[in-house]
């Protein structure tokens, strides 16, 4: 069924499941709560109906999943509240100049130590739409906003492609204040007669899967690492569904070996998630795109999409709304190309090419991968000053890094030799599924630096 807004996934979810479990919630015995699909119906209208006599206008969701939160998030907006999905991750400090910046309200599920901000009277500007954070890889997070349509369009989307139903269990251990967790582990499974089971946190990754007896898991390419080296796929899952970050096609193969499904999917935040994936694909990273969902490739190779899922831009940014978003057509700032079959495949990021004063151009995976053989470290390019820059992180060795790079540079012309070296203390900046904040390292650099690099 294709919905169009968070009523009907809940109306008709009553309807066709009734009283098949909806949410599973763990203790730490093992035992886990059930809330039917007839029995969350019932708690979101009354909470719905309760956020409907409040006057504020904009609400944030904070804090782990919990039964609660989804609740909370149907709730509120199919009440007409504007809802902000904030990360628990964050400092306290953050979170409260970001409640000020997007003028919320009234902090849910029922957290008190944020100071709401109070002088908006009820705005109804995006009434019952999701804002969501983008990653950041290419600038400072923007809040993306999505209608309730284009969320569920994205879930019907991809329900196409790789199916779930009343016998699938998704653990939701992923942030669902990220597009990927929210809709691939919350939504997606509640609009198909899915049960979600919520995720108990970090401590609990290696338990869940077989607390749960997840049939699907939905991970990005990190922790699908993690419990492949703790071997913590439980027997009972089929399928596990990989996005958000690029993975390595020997990982994925681990995966098919245990006579698993495995999908591997692409998508954005101001795309409401997934537009192509490939599901036990002898190319796992040729995508066939979603229905509905039409892309074509620029001159410079860059990837454009069309799709009903589209965001409705970014909050209260429209200069940057207008420069990736024309005509309705999502500039993504990744680099493809289609294939005879139609299928996308992804060759990078435009801000991975690096454009040198005299207009050559240098992709960066490529020569980070060569140096990360010649170093083992972790580092990467970047234009410091209109300078190639090698940065390393975690304290390397300056000096063997430099070596490094001088043996890199040997025989390659002056302007494509790595003039400087920059070592950081700690980690390269990165978003929270692992991409490289490249944007982010010149700004980390003058930090350390004093003002200049």
């Amino acid at each position: 069924m294709k919905y169009s807004s968070f009523l009907e996934i809940i109306e008709q979810g009553a309807v066709h499941f009734q009283n098949h479990p909806a949410i599973l919630s763990a203790h730490a015995d093992g035992s886990a709560e059930v809330l039917s699909y007839s029995d969350l119906r019932e708690r979101v209208m009354q909470r719905c109906d309760a956020l409907k006599k409040e006057s504020f206008g904009c609400a944030g969701l904070y804090g782990p999943l919990s039964e609660q939160w989804i609740i909370d998030l149907f709730a509120a907006a199919i009440a007409g509240k504007r809802v902000v999905l904030l990360d628990p991750s964050l400092p306290d400090e953050v979170t409260q100049s970001l409640i000020d910046e997007y003028e919320i309200e009234q902090v849910l599920p029922g957290e008190n130590r944020f100071q709401p901000c109070s002088a908006q009277g009820g705005q109804t500007e995006y009434a019952g739409h999701i804002l969501v954070f983008s990653s950041g890889t290419t600038a400072s997070n923007k809040a993306v906003i999505l209608s309730q349509k284009a969320l569920a369009y994205a879930c019907w989307n991809g329900q196409q492609e790789l199916s779930c139903g009343t016998d699938d269990i998704i653990a939701a251990i992923l942030p669902v204040n990220h597009v990927f967790g929210l809709v691939c582990t919350m939504l997606w499974p509640l609009c198909y007669g899915a049960a979600v089971g919520i995720g108990r946190g970090m401590r609990y990754y290696t338990e869940d899967p077989k607390t749960y007896h997840v049939t699907i898991l939905v991970l990005v390419p990190t922790l699908l690492n993690y419990l492949l080296a703790t071997d913590s796929l439980n027997p009972e899952c089929h399928t596990v569904l990989v996005g958000a970050a690029p993975c390595d096609a020997q990982v994925l193969n681990r995966i098919r070996e245990k006579n698993i499904r495995v999908g591997f999917g692409y998508g954005l935040s101001e795309t409401a998630s997934g537009i192509a994936i490939s599901v036990d694909s002898r190319d796992p990273f040729a995508l066939k795109l979603c229905p509905d969902t039409k892309i074509t490739i620029a001159e410079d190779g860059e990837v454009l999409v069309s799709t009903p899922c589209m965001m409705e831009g970014y909050w209260k940014r429209p200069e940057e709304t207008a420069a990736v978003l024309k005509d309705g057509i999502l500039h993504t700032g990744d680099l493809g190309m289609l294939d005879a079959e139609g299928c996308l495949h992804l060759s990078g990021r435009k801000n991975d090419v690096l454009v040198l004063k005299n207009g050559e151009k240098i992709f960066c995976p490529e020569w980070e991968a060569e140096l990360s053989k010649l170093l083992g470290n972790e580092i990467a390019l970047a234009l410091i000053n209109d300078t190639l820059t090698l940065v390393a992180g975690n304290q390397a060795d300056e000096a063997a890094v430099k070596r490094a790079a001088d043996r890199f540079s040997k025989d390659k012309p002056i302007s494509r030799k790595i003039m400087q070296v920059f070592i950081l203390p700690g980690a390269l900046p990165r978003t929270a599924t692992g991409k490289l904040k490249r944007w982010k390292l010149e700004e980390v650099i003058y930090d350390r630096s004093g003002n200049d690099g």
